[in-house]
């Protein structure tokens, strides 16, 4: 690459970076809150605290769980849970969940690097200068897909995980270009530690190495590059056979205790019609980065970008499997977005190399005679950025900051309540919660997971196919459709409850006779009457 180029390229890089750096920063901070004791605290999304939760008993010697002594395995995110406890080893509470968020916004800034290396591989044929434009643009789109952005600056396993499998993805193609084993080695290790990260991975990795035996013969009839291929396959199910034994041996399971409260009991139809109604409005936001991907496949296909489209399809038919998800923030589809994003620039390059052929003031960006025309690239961006702000259409509020970042409020809310029971109750005192993050983390008391994510027992119940759970196109949404507030509340008693409500089942009648419900310092709490956990004093003193 000339001096002029790189500078150009090392320029605009940078410009981007510290953009995404700017408006990350304002969008942590709005996260944020300022809590009844005047002081301002950072808050995940709410199941990364439950992931909190965990790595804070980690780091305080408790063990890899959510109450003390009681080993259930209601995470997901081996991996994240481990880098977790290293924050919560070392900072507060609130300062634990912002490093978190910090390493999310460094997640994607090397997502959007290595996805600009895979652009690379992508463009190989091209002109330095043809090269530099598509590695900018994808390292631009790949930042600007706000969905990527949120789940990795709430604190989700969503970033990691994506640049984990870009991270395969890349090594593939680097040891198909240069058969250096190093590679080899490298994507086995990204595979693995996906795996950690999120055990559905084992998808990903069924189709990287699919396709590294597809593209190249010699791992079908060459011995010596066979054996290689299969000692690091073996390594893989080092990795993945390593966590199961753990779980079986620590756990006493052989599947996370979410899989069967999300999969066990839901007959596989009523989950496929859910998955669809699910995943429809988001078929509906990327549609035109999937008309242009799709042109771009049907004109220019190759074994790569039919990985890709494997790749995004596999995570659009998992989603699909599973009935859904209670948020349509599109957590589960977003790792093979940077994917489809390399796609719908190659077609954006199709379409406009389409239009060259009748009309000569349009360029190719396909052969990128593109860059020697500034109307030409004006058309590229233009076309490219249509189709990010459709797929962003309904986050423009949270990306435009004219609303705060999804379930902040209810962060502020549960931070709140942490801090009165705090207050107005002793380490003995229990927490009945709905939402299993926050509250449990930031209070630091036994907690009751009314919706089974670290219950045994009720993530083995059968689920709410009533209707009574439903929503975003889902008639029962999976995760939260499990439920016995009579066990959980009735029969556990927590010190404090946090609704009396859910989907067929209201306690409110029993509520009056057995909790009380008091304010402390604007925040309602429902206590259970008469408990030795709660300091009434405290109470009464704020009251007066």
């Amino acid at each position: 690459m000339d001096v002029t180029n790189r500078k150009r390229e090392q320029g605009l890089l940078a410009t981007i970076s510290i953009g995404f750096l700017i408006w990350s920063s304002i969008f942590i901070y709005r996260s944020s809150s300022i809590a009844i004791d005047g002081k301002r605290y950072f808050c995940l999304f709410d199941d990364a605290m439950i992931s909190m939760r965990y790595a804070s008993n980690l780091s305080n010697g408790l063990g890899l769980v959510w109450n003390a002594g009681e080993r259930v395995e209601g995470y997901t995110n081996l991996l994240m849970t481990l880098l977790m406890s290293v924050a919560t080893s070392i900072f507060s509470k609130s300062n634990a969940a912002l490093l978190m968020q910090i390493v999310g916004c460094g997640f994607m800034l090397t997502i959007a690097l290595i996805s600009m290396r895979i652009a690379d591989h992508m463009a190989r044929d091209r002109s330095e200068q043809e090269r530099t434009f598509f590695r900018v643009l994808t390292f631009g789109c790949t930042l600007a897909y706000y969905p990527l952005s949120y789940w990795s600056l709430m604190g989700m396993e969503t970033g990691l995980l994506t640049l984990l499998v870009l991270w395969a993805v890349l090594s593939a193609f680097d040891y198909l270009k240069d058969r250096e084993p190093v590679s080899l080695l490298f994507l086995t290790i990204s595979l693995g530690l996906a795996f950690l990260t999120r055990n559905d991975s084992l998808i990903f990795a069924i189709l990287i190495w699919s396709y590294m035996i597809w593209e190249r013969a010699e791992f079908r009839t060459n011995p010596k590059s066979l054996f290689h291929l299969l000692a690091v396959i073996c390594l893989y199910v080092l990795f993945m056979a390593g966590q199961v034994v753990f779980r079986v041996l620590y756990y006493g399971e052989w599947v996370p205790n979410t899989y069967t409260l999300k999969l066990s009991g839901m007959p596989l139809l009523a989950r496929l019609g859910n998955g669809i109604g699910f995943i429809w409005p988001l078929l509906l936001e990327i549609i035109i980065i999937l008309l242009f991907s799709s042109f771009d496949l049907i004109k220019n296909g190759s074994k790569r970008k039919l990985l890709f489209l494997g790749i995004f399809l596999s995570t659009l038919s998992y989603q699909v499997y599973i009935g859904g998800e209670p948020w349509n923030y599109w957590r589960i589809l977003s790792p093979a977005m940077p994917l489809l994003m390399i796609l719908f620039i190659g077609g954006v390059d199709t379409v406009v190399h389409a239009q060259s052929d009748t009309n000569t003031t349009l360029c190719s960006l396909g052969h990128f005679r593109l860059i020697k025309n500034v109307s030409e690239r004006t058309l590229i961006l233009s076309l490219t950025f249509i189709g990010l702000l459709v797929a962003n259409m309904g986050f423009l509020p949270e990306i435009l900051f004219l609303s705060k970042p999804y379930s902040t409020q209810d962060n502020a809310n549960n931070i709140n309540t942490s801090l009165a029971i705090q207050q107005l109750t002793t380490k003995d005192a229990s927490v009945g919660v709905y939402w299993a993050g926050a509250i449990p983390y930031f209070t630091d008391r036994k907690a009751i997971d009314f919706l089974g994510k670290s219950d045994k027992y009720i993530s083995h119940l059968p689920p709410d196919l009533s209707g009574a759970i439903a929503a975003d196109g889902m008639s029962s949404v999976p995760g939260h459709n499990k439920y016995d507030l009579y066990y959980s509340i009735i029969t556990l008693r927590p010190t404090y409850v946090q609704g009396f409500v859910w989907g067929t089942q209201d306690l409110s009648q029993w509520l009056e006779t057995k909790y009380v419900s008091v304010i402390y310092q604007g925040v309602r709490l429902f206590i259970l009457k008469d408990s030795p956990a709660v300091l009434w004093d405290n109470l009464n003193v704020a009251a007066d």
